[in-house]
């Protein structure tokens, strides 16, 4: 047993052996991607104006403006987006801006709608425009409330016109800290693609991909992906000659856009900086303290899962394969557009020259299904061949059993036809007291016993009388190895211990030779 234990176990790590290596995807951005979001914020305004010269009138007016836009990534699947601070949180005030508004509308005055503050000719209505402006105090003509509308969008294909409504969970201290957001409506099922968020930015990190969207992202707008370098390695310092490339990337909307540890595939932090900040990186580290503030925990969701099993097969060629899984992923997410594209080319590649698993080695599916049918002829064959040897023992021993038996029936024939049996013992007293003998191979084989022949020189008369003088068989050795006068000679088989008939030179039980003596 334990040599067909090591073949089966053999056997097994061959069946292993044989299945196809999937490496690590080499498309280090296809994980992230799918992932990655557009942010884009805007403030409503609720502004009233006093105008108390003759009679206090009150002037209400609502106003939105747009804040700022940028990148960010899913981290949960049922929405929660980081990006930078600036993207959401502006350094411009919108309650400047809806005091120009409404004071150029209300006095039919020239002042630009903008967030600058400006100042008028005529002295009351310019010392009315100063105590409009915030902060808001006891003389303030203006009472202004803002609320920040924030609206993410997706690379989802179609893609959503309005995108998905969001609320702040938390924010930083400057621009470039991280954001936490939270989509109010979109998430309910958990299925939107999320990225892989890296435990730290790590000493040895050299290369970055950027990922970020110029505008609300589409299949006429695809995701820009972007490469620079850190030094040294492990810092938040891009190499000079990448540094205008990103600047020109922050000022067409990759603010708060992933960065990619192009080695592991993972989110090791997020672009910062604008035209009043310089460009900086927000490691992972902090990104991960924010979220603990927000009391969220990183995940991903089941469409992620089945999504980068199809990116295995897709990036080593194996486009045949690939199909069934990227479907497996439109199945749970219809919209994944990253996946749809994949998909496209994984059908128009799939059993051509293009195609490894058609070239080299066949699906894991078919390797399966072979290494079963061989297992299975293994221990058919196996099993037949057991059974055939045990028959053919099985034969061979009958065979020889039935040749030892017939040979020391003949000898023991011959033997009694010139030597009598002495003292006048009968053929069948020695027969019966064979029968008699109960040694434990014929309790297990259930052998006939053996039937000592009769002497054709005895008569029937001299028989019985000898019959009835014989003693009983007693299995005590004598103390005398001569037999008393007119008493045979007792002599059993020296290998199963079978009592044999006189002049037997063989067992007539298991053919072993007879003693001589």
């Amino acid at each position: 047993m334990p040599s067909l234990h090591s073949l089966i176990a053999g056997l097994g790590a061959l069946g292993l052996l044989s299945l196809p290596f999937h490496p690590h995807p080499s498309g280090s951005t296809d994980r992230v991607t799918p992932g990655v979001v557009r942010v884009e914020s805007a403030s409503h305004v609720s502004i009233t104006l006093l105008d108390d010269r003759s009679v206090i009138q009150q002037v209400v007016r609502e106003y939105d403006t747009d804040l700022a836009e940028g990148s960010g990534f899913t981290v949960t699947p049922d929405g929660v987006v980081v990006t930078a601070t600036g993207v959401v949180q502006a350094s411009r005030d919108p309650r400047i801006y809806a005091a120009n508004r409404v004071f150029s509308e209300y006095f039919k005055v020239k002042i630009p709608a903008d967030f600058s503050r400006h100042t008028l000719d005529d002295p009351d209505l310019n010392r009315r425009l100063q105590a409009c402006y915030p902060p808001q105090g006891q003389n303030s003509t203006c009472i202004a409330t803002v609320t920040t509308d924030v609206t993410v969008f997706p690379y989802l294909d179609p893609p959503l016109p309005d995108g998905l409504p969001a609320q702040i969970l938390t924010t930083g201290t400057s621009p470039a800290a991280p954001a936490v957001l939270k989509v109010t409506k979109g998430g309910e099922k958990q299925t939107l693609p999320t990225v892989p968020l890296a435990v730290s930015l790590g000493q040895s990190v050299v290369a970055l991909d950027v990922i970020s969207f110029a505008g609300r992202p589409s299949a006429k707008q695809p995701a820009k992906a972007d490469t620079a370098h850190l030094d040294p390695p492990g810092t938040r310092t891009f190499k000079q000659e990448d540094r205008d490339k990103l600047a020109k990337l922050l000022k067409n909307g990759a603010t708060g856009g992933a960065l990619i540890d192009d080695n592991k595939s993972e989110v090791v932090g997020l672009l910062a900086g604008d035209s009043g900040t310089p460009l900086t990186i927000t490691p992972v580290d902090e990104v991960r303290t924010s979220l603990v503030a927000a009391g969220v925990t990183p995940r991903r969701g089941p469409v992620d899962v089945v999504y980068e099993s199809a990116l295995a097969s897709y990036h080593n060629k194996l486009y045949a394969e690939a199909v069934p899984v990227l479907l497996q992923v439109l199945n749970l997410r219809p919209d994944q557009a990253v996946a749809l594209d994949h998909l496209k080319v994984a059908r128009a590649k799939a059993g051509t020259a293009e195609d490894a698993g058609a070239r080299v080695a066949p699906s894991p599916v078919a390797a399966a299904k072979r290494s079963s049918a061989t297992s299975s002829l293994l221990w058919l064959g196996g099993g037949a061949a057991v059974v055939i040897v045990i028959a053919a023992g099985a034969a061979a021993a009958l065979a020889r059993r039935r040749r030892r038996r017939s040979g020391a029936e003949a000898g023991s024939a011959a033997d009694d036809a010139h030597d009598p049996a002495p003292n006048g013992v009968a053929s069948g007293q020695a027969g019966a007291e064979v029968g008699s003998w109960p040694p434990a191979a014929t309790q297990v084989f259930e052998a006939a016993p053996y039937e000592a022949p009769v002497s054709p020189r005895r008569d029937a008369s001299e028989g019985a009388g000898a019959a009835a003088a014989a003693p009983p068989f007693d299995a005590r050795p004598a103390p005398d190895p001569s037999p008393p006068r007119g008493q045979a000679q007792l002599k059993f088989c020296t290998q199963c211990g079978m009592r044999l008939g006189q002049g037997h030179r063989f067992c007539g039980f298991c053919g072993h030779p007879a003693d001589p003596r």
